[in-house]
């Protein structure tokens, strides 16, 4: 059966910078994925959506983004100059960037323009941009299940602090496509990365989440750090899956007993099975010699 198309929403926004947990700011073009991972955590935001399908059946896209973003960056800068901070932004956090809505709408590779665009004397798209020396340039890092990135390695390149990563929870297209249907396979990301290092591209990898029996075990973490490593990655961080019941559910709906078996001991005894997952990741990384944070 082929996949349901998305429905598509295209909406304007008020900023484009949102705080962040994880860093000073996130960069979500879209809302909403339609790479329709079953253990997605962002399927919370569906209830503040007006849309009448599930997560991961439709995709809001914010056509005024790139210049949300450019007033946004001015304003951000002025602060991070004043208090003498770094600027650091994340694209993206609840959704993907290079979701396949990306192809024909390119409000990522526009906002990734805006970002080059901040030197001096740069003139992008319809952003003239004004000579900000002396205040400091945003470090982007991009995150992304999807080779289409790829696409944009020429702006990626002209941007002055950036790296990319791609998400790997398996080196096992079989596994991508049943956990991941819509996001390009393992082996595509893989390659991605490996293409991005060689363009001088600074690349990462986001082991997440780590699949309950899939991707939990010894030879299965030296399998996929070793497949990193080869890419020539500059770092790895790991994530745990994510027990939320709405993410439970769709797993077990597409995952083998193996695996679904896995994932119910997981969540029965969380503690003992992150202390035992933290550790495999820690001695699977010490003997590849690969830098890797975890998360959990």
């Amino acid at each position: 059966m082929m996949p349901m198309e998305p429905a598509v929403r295209e909406i304007l926004c008020k900023s484009a910078l949102t705080k962040s947990g994880i860093t000073d700011y996130a960069l979500n073009p879209y809302v909403g994925c339609a790479h329709n991972c079953v253990y997605c955590y962002a399927s919370f935001m569906a209830r503040f959506s007006r849309h009448d399908r599930p997560w991961g059946q439709w995709v809001d896209v914010k056509v005024n983004a790139p210049e949300a973003l450019a007033e946004d960056l001015r304003r951000a800068r002025r602060r991070a100059q004043a208090d003498s901070k770094s600027l650091e932004v994340i694209m993206s956090s609840v959704t993907d960037p290079y979701q396949p809505l990306e192809r024909k709408y390119r409000i990522t590779r526009t906002c990734l323009e805006v970002f080059a665009g901040e030197l001096p004397g740069r003139r992008v798209g319809l952003f003239l941009t004004r000579d900000h020396r002396g205040s400091p340039h945003p470090d982007v890092s991009v995150l992304t299940k999807s080779d289409l990135v790829l696409r944009d390695i020429d702006v990626l390149q002209s941007i002055p602090s950036v790296e990319v990563g791609l998400s790997i929870t398996s080196v096992d297209d079989a596994i991508s496509r049943l956990y991941e249907p819509i996001a390009s396979p393992a082996t595509k990301r893989l390659a991605a990365l490996r293409e991005l290092s060689r363009a001088g591209l600074k690349t990462w990898a986001f082991i997440s989440p780590v699949l309950p029996y899939h991707s939990d075990s010894e030879n299965a973490m030296l399998g996929i750090l070793r497949a990193i490593r080869d890419t020539g990655a500059s770092r790895v961080m790991v994530d745990r899956f994510n027990p939320y019941p709405a993410s439970v559910s769709r797993f077990l709906r597409v995952a083998p007993p193996e695996a679904a078996r896995a994932l119910r001991e997981y969540t029965h005894n969380q503690a003992e099975y992150l202390d035992r997952l933290r550790d495999t990741v820690l001695e699977c990384a010490s003997k590849l010699e690969v830098a890797v944070r975890v998360l959990f």
